[in-house]
């Protein structure tokens, strides 16, 4: 999730839009000193790992950079000057200053006074909910007219937790991700001295590392996406003295450090560790985290079958929560019929198959407090058809209870049973004038 915020300088001039990046590694400007202003940007930025290069303005002057240690520091702010610049007749940006993550600020690059301080207009732009700088906009002609960033912006369906700690160090975000994968701590002197953190984005990872590495660090390894850090515990003196983490399977990490100082624990029910921010030098001096949802699990079947002929029209009901009622039609050469009463987020969906004639016979579940476990039948070559059909069909649930068969049973037999009691969750098959074939969807745990 981005902001775009508005571009400062003047109205003139061709636009140029950027877009949104992972994070800026480099910034190079170049500066018109006859004119003083800013002639020419160029930006290094990163994307899925690669570089991409955006520049724009006219390529002249003394060409300065200013770069970060990208992807542990990052840049947080925009800012510089702008005024009307007579030899364009029009409003152009005059410098450009840029701040870090790490609280570093770039020399003014572009035009200053004799005293060496900004010229014009002074502005500065930073994300209103923090973040770090994700790509630029602006307009430009034969100078860079106007400028304005793009920040990531704070989801707010997350929870954040302030800094503990002392304030000491350069301060860093390393924004929100979708989960952690593994986590390092260093120590030393007695203080938590080295963090390191193994982001999970997408299918692939992030690491960001602050403070000072000193001896081999302690690793905690989670298993992600089947497990999540959902407790950060740790004390302070001055500095971070100690760690601990627990998940959502209940492991507890080694406590990291020596336990010291004044307590202090993230922690939200529903919610994991998605992020972390601080500040660091010598030591990690303050910690503070980003938790989000813990998504609900996707539902997980199994799907079994179809077993029967191969005539008649393909049909697939999906997966509902659960079966309520099923109705059998089935005359003296096989099953006809089949409707089945299915749930839904509370509210009953009705499919049916086949041709309803010959004997309709109902068999009601009081779901949710029993499902059906089991599908059992038979399916044998019908010679008045000259085609194989669903013979015979009945349920078992479970309670234990079994339904009346339904049709008669010859040919061949099946049943289709889920795992660990598995419920009944969908059909599938195919069907026309009778039903040719049958499957079923089985989902994990039962009523």
């Amino acid at each position: 999730m981005s902001e775009k915020l508005e571009p400062m300088g003047g109205k003139l001039g061709e636009a140029f839009d950027d877009g949104v990046f992972d994070g800026v590694r480099k910034i190079f400007v170049g500066e018109d000193k006859d004119n003083e202003c800013v002639s020419y940007i160029k930006i290094e930025y990163e994307k899925d790992g690669k570089f991409e290069t955006r520049e724009h303005g006219t390529l002249r002057g003394e060409l300065k950079q200013y770069a970060v240690e990208y992807p542990n520091e990052y840049i947080i702010s925009v800012g510089g000057s702008y005024d009307d610049v007579s030899s364009y007749d029009t409003v152009v940006i005059k410098s450009l200053i840029f701040r870090s993550s790490w609280g570093k600020t770039s020399p003014i690059l572009g035009a200053t006074n004799f005293f060496g301080y900004l010229t014009g207009k002074e502005f500065r732009i930073e994300g209103k909910t923090g973040g770090k700088l994700l790509g630029l906009h602006g307009r430009f002609d034969k100078a860079l007219n106007a400028i304005g960033p793009y920040f990531n912006a704070v989801d707010p369906s997350l929870k954040q937790f302030n800094l503990k700690g002392g304030d000491g160090g350069g301060s860093w975000d390393d924004g929100a991700y979708d989960g952690v994968r593994k986590i390092l701590v260093g120590v030393g002197d007695d203080y938590v001295s080295y963090v390191s953190f193994e982001y999970a984005k997408g299918e692939g990872t992030m690491t960001h590392d602050h403070g000072t590495r000193k001896d081999t660090p302690k690793e905690f390894v989670v298993d992600y996406p089947n497990e999540h850090v959902t407790l950060v515990e740790g004390t302070t003196d001055r500095y971070l003295t100690s760690l601990l983490f627990k998940t959502s399977k209940g492991r507890t990490s080694p406590a990291f450090g020596k336990v010291a100082g004044s307590k202090f624990a993230f922690e939200e029910k529903d919610f994991k560790l998605v992020g972390f921010r601080g500040n660091s030098g010598k030591y990690v001096d303050g910690l503070g985290a980003y938790f989000g949802p813990i998504p609900a699990p996707t539902p997980s079947f199994t799907k079994m079958g179809p077993l029967g002929g191969s005539k008649g029209n393909t049909f697939d009901d999906g997966v509902f929560d659960g079966v309520k009622k099923v109705t059998v039609g089935a005359d003296e050469y096989s099953v006809t019929y089949i409707k089945i009463e299915y749930e839904k987020d509370g509210k009953v969906e009705t499919r049916e198959h086949g041709t309803a004639r010959g004997e309709l016979k109902e068999f009601s579940v009081d779901y949710p407090n029993e499902n059906i476990t089991a599908v059992g039948g038979s399916s044998d070559h019908i010679f008045t058809y000259d085609t194989t059909l669903i013979s015979s069909l009945y349920f078992t649930l479970s309670n234990g209870r079994n339904s009346p068969k339904f049709g008669e049973t010859s040919g061949t037999d099946f049943t289709f049973k889920g795992e660990n009691g598995a419920k009944l969750i969908g059909f599938h098959g195919r069907g026309g004038n009778a039903i040719d074939a049958i499957g079923a969807y089985f989902g994990a745990g039962s009523g």
